[in-house]
């Protein structure tokens, strides 16, 4: 058996795509698409949870359900994250991303990291007791984030990845 010796003769992206890489990214665009609608579940249980912990004194069982729900988002957010940022790196090697909206995703992700440092300096605990003034302080805190969640998924989900698939699937 022979190996054929091969030496690539263009640069990489003005060339077609390799054999794999469209099924690569068309997938991960698809699993990004399903976690994002898993994601919205939660957001949305995060921002009942979080409003219903700023506005009962005595919420110890809201604010052990807003904690659960905060952990269940918590435990799949970062490898999710990483994988949207490899796709934008792709994009953006592909030119298939505005400056603009990578400039609006290093924020976002900036307000990201700073909301949940926060909830970690709070020492956030599912066991942990809140006085009022830490349960308001939670609250808002998750609040923002809520907010900040619900932009992202909305924005991946009308800009980045169309983007991507534009770029992946060109006319």
């Amino acid at each position: 058996m022979e190996a054929n010796d091969f030496t690539i003769r263009k640069a990489p992206c003005s060339s077609p795509l390799p054999e794999l890489e469209v099924p690569m990214i068309n997938t991960m665009v698809a699993c990004l698409g399903v976690e994002h609608r898993k994601l919205n579940g939660l957001n949305m249980q995060l921002a009942y949870g979080a409003t219903r912990l700023g506005s009962d004194g005595g919420a110890i069982e809201a604010t052990q359900k807003v904690l659960r729900v905060w952990d269940e988002i918590r435990q799949d957010l970062w490898s999710h994250l990483q994988i949207e940022d490899g796709l934008v790196s792709w994009g953006e090697a592909h030119h298939a991303i505005p400056r603009t909206l990578l400039d609006t995703l290093k924020n976002e992700r900036q307000e990201m990291r700073k909301l949940m440092a926060t909830l970690h300096e709070r020492s956030l605990g599912v066991d942990r007791q809140l006085t009022a003034g830490d349960r308001s302080a939670v609250a808002q805190t998750l609040l923002a984030l809520a907010g900040t969640l619900d932009s992202h998924v909305e924005r991946y989900d009308s800009e980045v990845l169309p983007s991507i698939l534009r770029a992946l699937f060109p006319k």
